[in-house]
């Protein structure tokens, strides 16, 4: 039936995201940088957690359907109030999806990384920062509250599971996340510092695995103005050893943040488009910071969507395709408008 809706939603999305060791809310159905988005804080009990986050989903959609039928106003939601603050949040032909989990997102934190991103304040914050005596207790937690899902049948065959808790390769938890998902569908979203030769091993056992690097750059000095690390020669060397490593083409994924005003000019749009072709990589996802996603003004936005939209034109000139999850539904479409009118007019 028709209602408002998502796929987080829908397909029961999963995600350990931020702060475990708080009272925040750090199990949620989605990432989206909104107030009140649908979550809950870890429990004692693992099962009063999971059992919490299904209850709150499935309130979430009859609320949903019940303001389809009967209307009502955004105050008075209660459990979409945030939802209905989010681009993702539309109506749409939903109700047959089957209740089970079908993506895990381990992006908990406090957990290390080596990168300085500059659209990133982990490498500057606490959640850089992991302790064992102090941060232990919550990680066995999480990895309870996940047995406890897939004991009891909760988690779909097909799930797909994202790890991205700061960088797996320096995770002092890469042991037991390696082994909650092998033989899944896994995509390890990795700063490629170090060429991990256990991650290197899951993508030559596994098909369905692959990494991600969100590579923001293409050539040595926009990468080292993004990542705030000089080290973009030893990057392109470990993608070339995964490549080496994978099992079938296309487990090397890429991810581009588009920044208006430092990663956006010509040279690194043409030059990241050359190590595509050397990693045979053919799809790329054009991102954006998302911390700003709901902030910024129109100038702003102009900006950020002629950006996207060259980057967009390049690629299809190059006949590779991208997707653009973290934009909003208009902004999508006006991304593809700009990049169809460099086209037709021969500016790129």
């Amino acid at each position: 039936m028709k209602y408002k809706s998502c796929s987080a939603i829908e397909n029961f999305f999963l995600n350990f995201n931020g702060r475990i060791d708080t009272d925040s809310k750090c199990m949620t159905l989605c990432c989206e940088n909104v107030d009140n988005i649908p979550g809950i804080a870890l429990f004692e009990s693992v099962q009063q957690s999971m059992e919490s986050l299904r209850r709150e989903r499935a309130e979430i959609i009859a609320e949903s359907v019940r303001f389809s039928l009967l209307g009502g106003s955004d105050d008075e939601r209660k459990f979409t109030n945030g939802c209905a603050k989010c681009a993702n949040f539309l109506e749409g032909d939903y109700g047959n999806f089957d209740g089970l989990i079908h993506y895990i997102n381990l992006s908990m934190y406090p957990a290390p990384c080596q990168s300085k991103c500059i659209y990133c304040d982990v490498h500057s914050g606490e959640s850089g920062i992991f302790d064992k005596r102090l941060h232990a207790n919550y990680y066995e937690k999480l990895f309870d509250t996940l047995d406890y899902a897939q004991k009891n049948g909760l988690i779909a065959q097909n799930a797909t599971w994202q790890v991205s808790s700061g960088e797996i390769a320096i995770h002092p938890y890469k042991d037991r996340i390696l082994d909650l998902v092998k033989g899944q569908a896994a995509i390890f979203y990795t700063n490629c510092f170090i060429f991990d030769e256990e991650v290197a091993a899951n993508l030559a056992a596994n098909q369905r695995s692959a990494i991600n690097l969100s590579i923001d750059s293409g050539t040595v000095k926009t990468w080292h103005k993004v990542k705030g690390v000089d080290n973009f020669e030893v990057i392109m060397v470990n993608l070339v050893k995964y490549l080496n490593s994978s099992s079938r083409p296309g487990q090397i994924t890429l991810k581009y943040i588009v920044l208006p005003g430092i990663n956006d000019n010509v040279e690194d749009y043409l030059y990241v488009i050359e190590i595509m072709k050397i990693l045979k990589v053919k799809h790329l996802t054009i991102a954006r910071d998302t911390s700003v996603k709901y902030t910024l003004d129109a100038r702003l936005s102009e900006k950020l969507i002629s950006a996207a939209g060259y980057l967009a034109a390049i690629l299809h000139k190059n006949e590779m395709t991208m997707d653009m999850f973290t934009y909003t539904p208009a902004e999508r479409e006006h991304v593809v408008a700009f990049a169809n009118e460099l086209l037709k007019v021969g500016k790129v």
